[in-house]
């Protein structure tokens, strides 16, 4: 009865601190040294995969915080990431980004990068815009330095979204920064959609991203829940001598044909109020949330009603908000900011507790409390099997896994739970104690 009470307060108090610091508490903070891994592509058609354990650490290695900014240093990886169709993997990046607490509308509209990162997912991947950085070039698409002028922008969805993973909607270029382009199915896919979508990031502005659903009535956390939807649309032309909103074009781009079709460019979409989209043109609104209870300007995550990814897909063409600028400077392999002396940085409560297992492995739980999702991780190999009970007693989840990797859990009532690890090999077990908030 007394470690019930206690777990019982450690739970209300750290509710109250996610609530009333969001931008803070928000960020999947590496607690218990958990590495990242990936399915590596090896290349060919169909591409071959290996499970790689890497050495580097998993999405945000130090959150720390003054008076004004908020500062997340990550390597850009996660746990589980892949599998991507373009060859490669993705390598530790040892970045450092610095969100404003007290973010402001732009007096003036600030365009959103289309290359390059726009934000951060909670888990330290960076959020990429919306170009594959070619455009074009007066007579074929082309990167910057082979002629692309940044006027007719190609579009990522369309010319790179078959390779992304369905983890994050990402992969990594060339250097190894693994960032996301579309949506981050991992981050909202196991909450119910008649829940209010989690957090899942945060744009540079320092306004915080949400997954696809949201209240109805913005101003009503009672009000039910539905798909945000984009004002986005393709644009209705044959030649592409106009940018969206009328304006002549500084440069034409190919007529629309079979080759460059309607699409093909990020300035074949505009935004248009008679869409009826729930979204305004920077894919956001100002609403009540789980985690902003008194309102906020929150950018939402974009879907079509099949469930696929559709544009801008995180942020439109613009940010509400004024960006930090310093974040511009993280490239792969570089590291534009530091944290300065005499931030405060969260130590949190413990995210888990290690229980040896068959074969001497190290079994963890991240992160514990949580919203309801964990992730198990066995380090290589030594259970096969996985029950959580609720505080009667009661299995209300139970599944076969592969020791060898990562395992997702959800629980989707607060409270606290017994989960039990099962070796059915050499009838080994662990118990470990976890927290729904």
């Amino acid at each position: 009865m007394k470690k019930l009470f206690t777990l019982s307060a450690i739970l209300v108090l750290y509710s109250g601190i996610a609530i009333a610091q969001p931008l803070i508490n928000s960020w999947l903070l590496n607690t218990n040294g958990r590495r990242a891994s990936q399915y590596f592509n090896n290349g060919g058609m169909p591409p071959t995969y290996n499970f790689v354990n890497m050495t580097d650490s998993a999405d945000a290695v130090r959150v720390c915080y003054t008076a004004s900014d908020v500062y997340v240093h990550c390597q850009g990886l996660t746990v589980n990431m892949g599998k991507w169709l373009n060859p490669g993997g993705a390598v530790a990046q040892n970045y450092t980004f610095r969100f404003p607490r007290n973010p402001v509308q732009a007096t003036t509209k600030v365009i959103s990068s289309k290359l390059g990162s726009i934000g951060l997912l909670t888990n330290g991947v960076p959020i990429f815009g919306l170009s594959n950085a070619n455009s074009w070039s007066g007579t074929a698409n082309a990167n910057p330095q082979a002629g692309g002028r940044g006027i007719w922008n190609v579009e990522v969805g369309l010319s790179e979204g078959f390779v992304l993973d369905t983890a994050l909607g990402a992969h990594p270029q060339q250097q190894g920064a693994y960032h996301s382009h579309t949506t981050p199915f991992r981050l909202y896919k196991r909450v119910a959609t008649n829940l209010h979508s989690p957090l899942v990031g945060y744009a540079y502005d320092g306004f915080p991203v949400y997954g696809p659903y949201g209240y109805t009535d913005p101003n009503d956390a009672t009000s039910a829940v539905t798909r945000m939807r984009t004002g986005y649309s393709l644009r209705n032309i044959t030649t592409r001598t106009t940018m969206p909103g009328g304006a002549a074009a500084t440069q034409n781009g190919p007529p629309v044909n079979g080759t460059y079709p309607i699409g093909t460019y990020c300035e074949d979409y505009e935004w248009l109020a008679s869409n009826g989209g729930t979204l305004d043109e920077y894919n956001g609104r100002f609403c009540i949330t789980p985690e902003y209870p008194e309102g906020t300007y929150a950018y939402f995550v974009t879907m079509d009603a099949a469930g696929k990814a559709a544009f801008p897909y995180y942020i439109g063409i613009y940010y509400y908000g004024q960006p930090d600028a310093g974040n511009f400077s993280n490239g792969p392999q570089g590291n534009g900011l530091t944290i300065p002396a005499g931030a405060t940085c969260r130590t949190d409560l413990p995210t888990s507790v290690s229980n040896t297992v068959a074969g001497g492995d190290l079994l963890s739980v991240f992160p514990n409390p949580s919203a309801g999702n964990f992730t198990l991780a066995g380090n290589g190999h030594g259970y096969n099997k996985v029950i959580v009970f609720n505080s009667l007693g009661k299995p209300v989840y139970t599944s076969t896994v592969a020791g060898n990797e990562n395992h997702e859990i959800t629980l989707h009532s607060a409270g606290i739970y017994l989960l039990r690890c099962e070796d059915t090999f050499s009838g080994k077990t662990a118990l470990k104690t976890v927290v729904v908030k």
